[in-house]
């Protein structure tokens, strides 16, 4: 498929339980130094849960939020934020809490606990910053959005369950726009709806089906500086792209080449080349495996969670697709 508004540009990844590489990844941020942060959620058999810390051009770094129920651990992390100090707050299903690190990965605070009060959760999952530094964080299982403090402190939340317009099903991912708009993955209701800072439904984007514009259990939302919307179509295997008024613009299947981790690995493993050439996936491994979600820059760089096949693509936006 030819791409009309982005270049694909490279990947970063290879299948690993530690260090370099990573296992099931379901978010990926950059900070403000550009350096790639990515959250790997394992399997339900494994306990090889972290955040990787890399460079662009595929520097491992370090890692840091291992498993584990003691603070400065996570058990089952489901998506992060990084704020303007570059601190990372990780959602943990699991433990129905919030855990904070600094920049390198050192533990700062955790709160939240399981319930349906104020400030409790039942399986947090997306999580975004709006313009004042406070948390939008998606609480599944409770079908609302909980807005907090850095330190935890309740402020206000929305939603009620339903397939209405402004109800939600099983919400799953959070985006925030640079006014301050809240953008939902409606997750069984196959849609993204965007609501005001205060919570009112404003439009929907989006219905059931595999046509350009619909989705199949969409799991993450990203809007970028210059108000163009990225959809994770988890179970359609894409990405899609739109306009800022919600009008499709692109579909993105996955280019994927083989990063540079996985081709040092061949290059000692020439066995394993030979099987990977013999076994002719080469044209159904460049393609998207559940992305879950999508990350960019000011410049235009995209970053998508290519989750089950342990990578994420690389794709530069060629010109500006929001409306003016």
């Amino acid at each position: 498929m030819s791409l009309n508004n982005f270049s694909y540009s490279h990947t970063i990844g290879i299948a690993s339980f530690l260090g370099r590489g990573f296992m099931n990844p379901v978010d990926v941020r950059l900070d403000s130094e550009g350096l790639v942060y990515v959250l790997s959620r394992s399997n339900a058999g494994n306990q090889d849960v972290r955040v990787s810390v890399q460079t662009q051009d595929s520097e491992f770094l370090h890692e840091f939020g291992r498993w584990g129920t003691d603070p400065g651990q996570t058990t089952q992390p489901s998506a992060m934020a990084i704020d303007s100090e570059d601190r990372i707050y990780v959602t943990d299903e699991f433990m129905h809490n919030v855990t904070v690190f600094d920049r390198e990965g050192q533990f700062i605070d955790r709160w939240g606990e399981s319930g349906t009060e104020n400030g409790q959760f039942n399986r947090p999952s997306g999580i975004s910053i709006d313009s004042e530094g406070n948390l939008h964080i998606v609480d599944h299982l409770n079908t609302r959005i909980q807005k907090l403090a850095p330190d935890g402190t309740f402020i206000s939340s929305f939603g009620t369950f339903g397939t209405e317009p402004g109800q939600l099903n099983f919400p799953w991912g959070i985006a925030i726009d640079k006014d301050d708009g809240i953008w939902i993955a409606d997750w069984r209701n196959d849609r993204v709806q965007k609501f005001s800072r205060d919570g009112d439904f404003i439009n929907s984007i989006g219905s059931s089906g595999k046509k350009d514009g619909q989705f199949n259990r969409p799991s993450g939302v990203h809007v970028t500086s210059d108000g163009s919307i990225f959809v994770a179509d988890w179970r359609n295997d894409r990405v899609q792209a739109f306009t800022s008024d919600g009008t499709h613009s692109e579909t993105l299947i996955g280019d994927a080449t083989l990063s540079k981790w996985c081709q040092e690995f061949l290059d000692v493993n020439p066995e394993q080349a030979s099987w990977r050439e013999n076994a002719a996936l080469f044209e159904k491994e460049k393609r998207f495996w559940r992305p879950s979600a999508v990350e960019s820059n000011d410049d235009g760089l995209i970053l998508i969670a290519d989750s089950c096949r342990h990578r994420i693509q690389i794709y530069q936006q060629e010109r500006v697709l929001a409306m003016n």
